[in-house]
Formats: C-alpha cells, structure tokens, sequence
C-alpha cells in the first residue's frame, strides 16, 4: 500500500495542485459575486433585484453537474468555445455565488434597524453607516456559513473531473483504473480533501475571534 501511495504521489499532488486552484479562484469569485448580488437584492432598484432573483432560483434549483455539463457540451453549440478550467471555475462561482448572496444578504438584515438609526442620529452617511457600523457586524453573523459556503466549493470542484479538468478526483480515478486499487487511493483523496476542508475550517474559527476581538 505504501509502495502504491509513494509511486503515485507525483500524480496526486499535481491534482492536489489543481484542486487548490481552482477551489481558491471559485472561492474569490463566487465571494464577489455574492457581495455583489447581496448589495443589489438589498438596495438595488426593482429590475435589478428581480434579475438577482431570477439568477438565485437557476443557481439554487439546477444540479453543480448539470451546470458544468451544460457549459461544456452545450456551449460550443452556441458558438461559444470556452477553456475548461475557465468555464469550470465560471459555473463553480456562479453556483455558490447564489448560496453566497443569501448568507451576505441575511447577515446584513440581521443588523438591527436600530444601528442605522443611530449613526443617522450622530450625523453619518448612509456609506459610513453600513461600512463602520453594519457591515462590521455583518460579517461576525456571516462568518460561520460563509466558512461552510466555501467548503462547499472546495467539495465541489471534484465535479470538474467530468469535464476532463486533471484535477485531485480525476487523477485518483485514472491511478485506480490503472492499479485497482480503489480503497488506498481513494482513501488518500479523501484525506487530502479532508484536510483542505480542515484547514479552512480553523481559519474560519480564528477569523472569527479576531472579529470578535476587534469588535
């Protein structure tokens, strides 16, 4: 088993490599894009916010798989030739960017009405308020969903296998049908995403109590 492991770790990491990549591009993208969408929803005026709803119910009610496969397959017959690590990291943000509007969106209602009110009473703009006062307390509410969101991405970039991307899931699928040794690679893929998610997880909880702290 370790023999196996050792031959292969080339192979692996060079999809370990590629996962990160595209899980930490997804991630700023979709992190964008939920800002983005949850400032709209909340202050846009009313097309723009029936645009965003619109978005949110394609992005929530349609598989991650059927979003990548339609990019891939169904885009060249449009006209549209689009690089698959690309259109692969695209349809991952676009995706968890629905799920990333809705936990910015909520965060900021969470926000007493009472907030804004106050720095009205003190003389603040409306810009002010909501950057030194409720987007501070926003992001403490954010946090933990927005942690899960972003786990989330890195769990789903191993859909992007389907599409041809050399990413962790499909370099481990490749070894396997080469050695037949399903249970030792795949354990080691399990464990790699494990410790991304991990790792990811610990910097959510010390972010949120250095936010904490800071408030």
């Amino acid at each position: 088993m370790m023999e196996l492991l050792i031959n292969s770790l080339p192979l692996l990491g060079m999809g370990t490599v590629t996962t990160l990549y595209l899980s930490a591009a997804a991630i700023v993208l979709s992190t964008a894009l939920g800002l983005a969408f949850a400032l709209c929803q909340l202050y846009g005026g009313l097309l723009l916010r029936i645009v965003v709803e619109i978005y949110l119910y394609i992005m929530r009610g349609v598989p991650l798989l059927v979003l990548l496969f339609t990019m891939y397959y169904a885009a060249p017959y449009a006209g549209m030739e689009i690089d698959p690590t690309t259109g692969g990291i695209v349809v991952i943000a676009a995706y968890f960017g629905a799920f990333m509007t809705e936990v910015f969106r909520a965060a900021v209602l969470s926000v007493p009405v009472a907030q804004w009110e106050a720095g009205k009473a003190i003389g603040l703009t409306g810009k002010r308020i909501f950057t030194d006062i409720v987007a501070r307390q926003a992001m403490r509410v954010a946090g933990p969903a927005y942690v899960n969101t972003c786990i989330g991405v890195v769990k789903g970039t191993s859909l992007v296998a389907i599409i041809g991307l050399v990413d962790l899931t499909y370099v481990g699928r490749q070894i396997v049908e080469r050695t037949l040794a399903p249970f030792e690679i795949f354990g080691f893929v399990a464990l790699v995403y494990f410790l991304i998610c991990y790792a990811l997880s610990r910097l959510g909880k010390y972010l949120e109590r250095r936010l904490n702290y800071v408030n």
